[in-house]
């Protein structure tokens, strides 16, 4: 039989000989091609990996699908490039019969169809699509994140020293967490983008099973990754507005006074910390050595100066 690309009509007399299995979250089916004869197989993912989220999945009774030939027997005209099948697909109905075994009939609902074809012509390249998406948004997770640089030399060391204990320990709090959030973000998109080395055993039939089961499961772990990046980048913003706003509106702590040290006319010196004076032409120190607070007027000075410690 001549390759051709078409799709034909089944009936459930040609899908008699078909079987199919459910393993995790994936349909596997298994029979001989209606058009050419030929065995062939098919794996069909039970999720659609894209861009939005999804809530979880019921599970499901019934699914259409589209099934492509995928047998490896030789027919004229198959282009270049392409290594198996004749050409055809066709669409059938999975009717799951417990969590595993599933019953294959033909399908009649031209909706459903071509609803299946839209599915399965996603599928297949549904990793390089979100890995190209995955690309662009990492570059603009990397801006957002490069927002770090900028804001937090602005903050200024003086600027977070001068406010009042909790709001220095919220600066440092948020910006922490920006920095935690960008290094998520960032590792995050470009996993997502990239992939990450990974090795795995296959050194007998299960781990080549489980090989297989990770291999397909790539897209969907690079979607969720991607979604990873974009809401650690929307955090790392939020906690350095967080830091800009409570530096720029948080009360600043009052200034504490330098300790002095007074010399009086006859040598002996009072150290401690300067207050407020209530009246004109007076010096109120709190002592350092009993925390009395005394008053001290021109004449009493001989010298004041500034020390580090009473």
């Amino acid at each position: 039989m001549r390759h051709a690309r078409e799709r034909i009509t089944v009936t459930d007399q040609q899908l008699a000989g078909w079987t199919g299995t459910r393993s995790r979250t994936e349909l596997q089916l298994s029979g001989a091609c209606p058009a050419c004869h030929d065995p062939t197989f098919m794996n069909l993912p039970l999720t659609s990996t894209s861009l939005e989220s999804a809530p979880g999945l019921p599970a499901p009774t019934t699914l259409t699908a589209s099934v492509p030939c995928a047998c490896h027997g030789e027919h004229p005209g198959r282009p270049e490039g392409v290594a198996e099948g004749c050409g055809r697909t066709w669409t059938i109905t999975a009717t799951f019969v417990s969590d595993t075994q599933v019953k294959v009939g033909a399908a009649n609902d031209p909706h459903l169809t071509e609803a299946a074809e839209a599915l399965r012509a996603e599928t297949a390249g549904r990793l390089q699509s979100v890995r190209t998406a995955a690309d662009r948004w990492t570059a603009a997770v990397v801006t957002l994140i490069g927002l770090v640089g900028i804001v937090v030399p602005a903050l200024g060391r003086d600027d977070i020293r001068s406010l009042e204990p909790w709001a220095r320990i919220l600066v440092g709090g948020s910006l922490l967490a920006a920095l935690a959030a960008a290094a998520v973000a960032v590792v995050n998109g470009y996993s997502a983008a990239h992939g990450l080395p990974v090795t795995r055993p296959v050194a007998d039939d299960e781990g080549l099973r489980e090989w297989y089961i990770a291999h397909r499961s790539r897209a969907s772990t690079a979607a969720d990754r991607l979604r990873r990046a974009i809401v650690a980048a929307a955090v790392t913003i939020a906690t350095l507005a967080a830091a800009v706003g409570v530096t720029t509106f948080a009360p600043t702590a009052s200034p504490e006074s330098t300790p002095v040290q007074v010399t009086r006319p006859d040598g002996a010196t009072v150290c401690g910390v300067l207050l407020p004076s209530t009246a004109d032409n007076t010096l109120r120190i709190r002592r350092a050595d009993s925390g009395d607070i005394e008053i001290l007027r021109p004449s009493d000075l001989v010298r004041l100066k500034p020390v580090k410690v009473c």
